[in-house]
């Protein structure tokens, strides 16, 4: 008689530890298409561009004028 390999704990801990790096990098890019969907990230990139090309003395004066 053929005996069947039985799922135990460490087989599964296994399986998990191996395809965990699958899973977060899939994860990962999902949730930037998402972002780029709804032009969330669009928008942050669009800000820090804006706030690169802001001479750092207009920065200083507004953070200076809400404390």
């Amino acid at each position: 008689m053929t005996t069947k390999s039985s799922l135990t704990v460490e087989k599964v801990i296994a399986y998990v530890k191996e395809k965990w790096g699958l899973f977060g990098i899939s994860t990962l890019v999902i949730f930037v298409l998402q972002l780029l969907s709804t032009k969330i990230l669009l928008s942050i990139v669009l800000g820090v561009v804006i706030t690169a090309l802001l001479p750092s003395d207009t920065i200083k004066k507004v953070i200076k004028k809400t404390k």
